[in-house]
């Protein structure tokens, strides 16, 4: 029963964490070579992990309870916090663009007809619930994190007959930098952090343990949920990576796959839509029936301005949102260091932090720098 808060804090962060940026992991792993995918994963892991223990040090020298914007306006001043706020809708919104373009994919591969029918037809429904602020049941992220856990388990089972090693042995050093954005928007899920502090109310020796944990088991279910996909479909994967797999497996595996992915976009999509709105309404000051209909706009509108590439838009949400905020958290961070208003239950030591802040700029910049190139010149 004691760890119990244990258990709570790592499945709320796992479940913030896993999304439908997992359906976009093996096709970019498939493009660049596995062995390539991988290195990026480990990378941006470590990088997703410090900075989330250097956030949670953040609300640990912080009286009071805040979200992310609140901590940046409270070290960096209300300019900061605003830019932060900007970037996280503009973030949001793309996001939401690339669950309407993934949801069409989904949809249309199990029931066939046009994408871009099943794509609306889906965003109308979506539009009732986001306008009802009709949230998801809260505290049941162990559960879902449980079911994708047993899903990714039964398509593992289900693909042990079609694995082909040699898919597994691709490396393309030229193409280290293609997964990074769609990586980052993967294991993103900074937004927990706050929540995970409130969890651990009065027992905030759990909070390192269950932010790393939290932040780490992510990764690894992508990396098995790569190392499947790929050994089956090899350079056929898909950006919708379940589309693909029952492409190869069959009627079952498009059923068990793509209900998988629905459900993965779907809540995702409520979930951000909701944040979104809230951002619009609260941060902004905006009338509720404004918030709600800038929510759905925006990214329709940009779909139909010709942004329409799942990968692409989940790679530029990946870069842009944290290439500019996580260098804010970082000087946040540092802030914090020199204004701390309690000790904190742990701190990284000085000589951890400081390499890995310069270190975790040069990803965050250089990362945001190639997938704006890279998008460009497609």
């Amino acid at each position: 029963m004691k760890n119990i808060p244990l258990f709570q804090a790592i499945a709320t962060l796992v479940g913030t964490i896993i999304g439908a940026g997992i359906l976009g992991i093996p096709y970019v792993f498939a493009q660049a070579g596995f062995w390539t995918g991988v290195v990026v994963l480990v990378i941006v892991t470590f990088a997703m992990i410090s900075i989330k223990l250097m956030f949670g040090e953040i609300t640990l020298r912080t009286y009071g309870k805040h979200q992310v914007s609140g901590y940046v306006e409270k070290y960096l001043g209300k300019f900061w916090k605003n830019l932060t706020s900007f970037i996280l809708v503009l973030a949001i919104s793309g996001s939401l663009l690339a669950y309407f373009v993934g949801i069409g994919e989904v949809l249309s591969a199990v029931l066939g007809g046009a994408q871009i029918f099943w794509s609306l037809l889906f965003y109308i429904l979506a539009a009732i619930f986001l306008y009802f602020g009709i949230k998801l049941i809260k505290n049941t992220e162990f559960i879902l994190s449980l079911a994708i856990f047993l899903i990714v388990f039964i398509i593992l089972l289900l693909s042990l007959d079609h694995f082909n090693p040699n898919n597994l042995l691709t490396f393309n050093l030229t193409k280290i930098l293609l997964p990074y954005g769609v990586v980052l928007f993967a294991c993103s899920g900074m937004v927990a952090v706050p929540e995970v502090r409130e969890i651990l109310f009065h027992k905030e020796h759990l909070f390192k343990k269950s932010i790393f944990l939290g932040a780490l088991i992510p990764s690894l279910v992508y990396l098995m949920f790569a190392w499947i996909v790929i050994s089956v479909t090899g350079e056929s994967t898909t950006e919708v990576a379940t589309v693909g797999l029952g492409n190869v497996m069959g009627p079952t595996i498009i059923i068990i796959g793509n209900v998988f992915a629905f459900f993965t976009i779907s809540t995702s999509f409520l979930t951000v839509g909701l944040a979104l709105k809230e951002i619009y309404n609260y941060d902004f000051k905006m009338p509720h029936f404004l918030a709600w209909l800038l929510t759905l706009i925006v990214p329709l509108a940009i779909y139909f301005l010709g942004l329409q590439d799942f990968i692409k838009i989940i790679s530029l949400v990946g870069a842009l949102g944290f290439g500019v905020n996580g260098v804010i958290y970082i000087f946040a961070y540092w802030q914090a260091r020199k204004k701390s208003e309690r000790q904190p239950e742990y701190a990284l030591s000085k000589k951890f932090a400081l390499p890995v802040s310069v270190f975790l700029v040069l990803v965050f910049v250089g990362g945001l720098i190639y997938t704006l190139v890279n998008i460009v010149s497609f």
